[in-house]
């Protein structure tokens, strides 16, 4: 019976040992005035983020290139699936799901929300960027495809991964954001991440005659129906839709 109770310590001290410390929430000062999406945080994100956060199969399915695609959020599922059986249900922004309610239904879970004390955020995307913040050094070879980029569904799960892997904060394999990069993401967070409001949304301008023309001759390369084109034409648009188009012809520019 000695022996037993000798071994009851040893055992709990070492499932202890096993478990991860929570990430700690991030400290915000709040600023004075509100953080505009459109001009402060959307151009830090197009510059450092949307290189990989922007394709149908963004990591975790995290789209930064829009409002939209931040407040749908990440998922577990892969878009590319080589070895299922079975059709999987799409999951195309603007078009599968019209809402944040709808797209936590086809579970995917928020990097927006924080459950911190006033003056401080844990939401998921700004404790992987002040991890990288605390951690700027990239350590190992970083090949996307290969590696295990596992998708965290809460902020256990983020402990857990960023436990293991100390050096993958975001941007993954770049340098950290700059001092006031980080500052502005820091406190959009913490007001809450307000949405542009529709007054704030430019919209584009309108394509003259002339240019209206060339529009449509790529409408209709990008619409070929055949399989080559359909594969080909998906590709070109996922990394062209969310930028700034100039033709030269008719000096006009145009929102993709």
């Amino acid at each position: 019976m000695r022996n037993y109770l000798f071994f009851i310590p040893f055992i709990l001290s070492v499932f202890s040992g096993c478990s991860v410390e929570p990430l700690k929430p991030v400290e915000v000062t709040a600023p004075q005035a509100r953080i505009d999406y459109l001009k402060e945080v959307k151009p830090i994100l197009d510059k450092r983020c949307v290189v990989c956060h922007s394709c149908y199969n963004s990591p975790c399915q995290l789209k930064l290139s829009s409002f939209e695609g931040i407040d749908r959020g990440a998922s577990k599922d892969k878009v590319y699936l080589a070895e299922r059986l079975l059709a999987q249900d799409p999951s195309r922004l603007f078009i599968d799901a019209k809402n944040t309610k709808e797209w936590r239904e086809k579970d995917f879970n928020s990097v927006l929300d924080s459950d911190a004390q006033m003056g401080s955020n844990n939401s998921m995307m700004l404790l992987l960027l002040d991890h990288k913040m605390r951690n700027p050094k990239s350590e190992g070879d970083y090949f996307s495809e290969s590696d295990d980029l596992t998708c965290s569904k809460n902020r256990e799960e983020l402990a857990e991964f960023l436990d293991d892997n100390p050096h993958q904060g975001m941007p993954f394999g770049f340098p950290p954001l700059s001092k006031d990069e980080f500052k502005t993401i820091k406190e959009w967070l913490g007001q809450g991440a307000p949405a542009p409001s529709a007054s704030e949304i430019t919209p584009s301008k309108v394509a003259s005659k002339v240019a209206q023309k060339d529009i449509e001759e790529f409408e209709i390369f990008l619409n070929n129906p055949d399989a080559k084109h359909v594969m080909s034409a998906r590709y070109i648009y996922e990394h062209l839709f969310w930028r700034i188009s100039h033709l030269k012809a008719h000096q006009m520019n145009f929102l993709s």
